[in-house]
């Protein structure tokens, strides 16, 4: 891999190379494009100047080059002397007609129009606005309390703040019914919406949830529910037993249970309020759950003590009886603590190649075991404009245990009590709202005229910037780090080992998911 490897405090950690070209949301002058001769142009006025996309990015490894646009990043591969031969060519302004610049231009990442980028700009915000003005997920924090005290969560902190509230049933109920008002203005799809209990611990308050199952399964028989609604429960396991595991399975409620790790990483971090250790009290749950049918889904911390193991952990789960998880990056001021003068930078592309390194099921179309890796997965297949690392942009509606409504379970920017607020509010056109937009690449001008930052950064998490920046809208540096560089891997996983072999053999000049180009015929202009 072009930048090789470099010694860092957790060990060797391989560096992606990336070339940025034009990333600043400018339109491109000519000075800016392939031609710097204005003489050039007015002489060869007959083929029109050839620019390179602000948005294109350059990946390179083994002698293979990688091209992607940014805003829908379905990856064009070649050889590294094939791609050094292309802009050679287009720099000369000589067989301006082959496959690969038709490609590239098929693709907008060669323009020959400075409108071009700003259109597709446009059109990818436009476009994940409609995809955050969906209100996918509704959150009951049931219990703002909890029985474990895991030394990187902020429950307790937010606990000590706020109080130990248990939500009411009659908050849920108002909560459902102004998610109920979010869903009516939009049309409806194929994709799930999900109702999840949270917390806290959210069976604390297991009287309420209780009552809410048949309440949920009666609105939904109504239709006043979507059809396609997925409950989940995130709980710590410790509460669990043979009863609430039939119910479980009976209302179809799948249960997400924290757990990081083998028993010797998970009780490092995860421990009871009284300090004691939880790994059996967990593999006794997920046992249990599975064994009534449950689905079981995990959700795993990368800490110190587990980053250099994650490549284990896929089949470690898999054999404890999870059906799928997902890996969650340390955040906030937890992280820099527990690092104790580690390089923060080096911790997460460690914890990236780990995440990436014991995950098989990438071929195309097949799903993945891990949930956030799936998310970028079905983003590249698909060229999207990418995948966010938060739905709190408008996705979400929370219910707080003190029945206040906001957009993120942990930062609060509360909206109101959600029994007075007016029958037109929407979470989305808040100004908390609106504002975090702007943590995104995308929508953040400033932030994407710096070549350092890339719109596949997930814009990380804005709990995390608010603790370590005291803003929320700061980037958060960590989580861009962490996440571009599984964007980066999972774009070389897309290339199948036969295709690499073809492409540095020289039997194809480049491979993409829509068509492969044969070589060059002697005596035609065509590739």
């Amino acid at each position: 891999m072009a930048g090789g490897a470099y010694q860092s405090q957790f060990g060797s950690v391989t560096k992606h190379s990336a070339k940025d070209q034009h990333i600043s949301p400018c339109p491109p002058t000519e000075t800016q494009g392939l031609f710097s001769e204005k003489e050039e142009i007015v002489e060869n006025s007959a083929i029109n100047p050839v620019f390179i996309s602000r948005f294109l990015r350059i990946l390179e490894r083994d002698d293979l080059v990688a091209v992607i646009h940014q805003l829908h990043p379905e990856p064009i591969y070649l050889s590294s002397k094939s791609w050094c031969d292309t802009v050679s060519e287009i720099s000369a302004r000589t067989r301006l007609n082959n496959g690969i610049v038709r490609e590239l231009m098929d693709r907008r990442l060669l323009i020959d129009n400075s409108d071009i980028d700003c259109k597709a700009l446009e059109s990818s915000r436009r476009q994940i606005l409609q995809i955050f003005n969906r209100p996918t997920i509704l959150y009951l924090m049931m219990a703002q309390g909890c029985n474990f005290k895991c030394t990187y969560c902020p429950i307790p902190a937010l606990a000590r703040r706020y109080g130990e509230r248990l939500m009411s049933f009659e908050d849920a109920v108002a909560g459902i019914a102004l998610w109920q008002k979010h869903i009516e203005e939009c049309s409806q799809d194929n994709n799930p919406y999900f109702l999840i209990f949270y917390g806290g611990e959210p069976l604390l308050n297991r009287e309420i949830f209780e009552q809410l199952l048949p309440y949920v399964d009666g609105e939904k028989s109504a239709g006043r529910l979507p059809e396609k609604l997925e409950l989940m429960l995130c709980t710590n396991g410790f509460l669990v037993d043979e009863r609430l595991s039939k119910l479980f399975a009976y209302y179809g409620v799948t249960v997400a249970i924290g757990v990081d790790g083998p028993e010797e990483h998970n009780d490092r971090f995860r421990i009871t309020s009284n300090g004691d250790t939880t790994f059996a009290v967990i593999e006794r749950a997920i046992k249990q759950l599975a064994d009534n049918g449950v689905r079981v889904m995990a959700s795993v911390t990368i800490t110190p003590a587990n980053v250099y193991r994650l490549a284990e952990y896929p089949d470690f789960l898999w054999k404890l009886g999870v059906a799928k998880f997902g890996f969650n990056l340390m955040k906030g001021e937890a992280l820099i603590r527990e690092l104790a003068g580690k390089s923060a930078e080096d911790y997460c592309r460690v914890a990236a190649h780990g995440v990436l390194s014991g995950l098989t099921s990438m071929a195309e179309n097949e799903p993945c075991y891990e949930y956030q890796l799936e998310k970028k997965l079905i983003a590249l297949r698909n060229g999207l404009p990418f995948s966010v690392d938060c739905t709190c942009y408008g996705n979400q509606l929370v219910i707080q245990a003190d029945g206040q409504v906001s957009n993120c379970p942990f930062l609060r920017f509360d909206q109101g009590d959600v029994r007075e607020l007016p029958s037109t509010f929407r979470i989305g056109q808040t100004e908390t709202v609106k504002k975090w937009r702007y943590r995104l690449p995308l929508f953040n001008d400033s932030v994407m005229a710096d070549d350092n930052n890339c719109v596949l950064d997930g814009g990380g998490c804005a709990w995390s910037s608010s603790e370590l920046c005291g803003d929320a809208i700061a980037r958060d540096a960590n989580n861009a780090i962490f996440t571009k560089e599984i964007m980066y891997e999972l774009i070389w996983n897309l290339l199948p080992e036969e295709q690499a072999k073809s492409l540095r053999q020289g039997q194809i000049t480049y491979w993409s998911y829509r068509r492969i180009g044969p070589l060059c015929t002697a005596g035609t202009d065509n590739l």
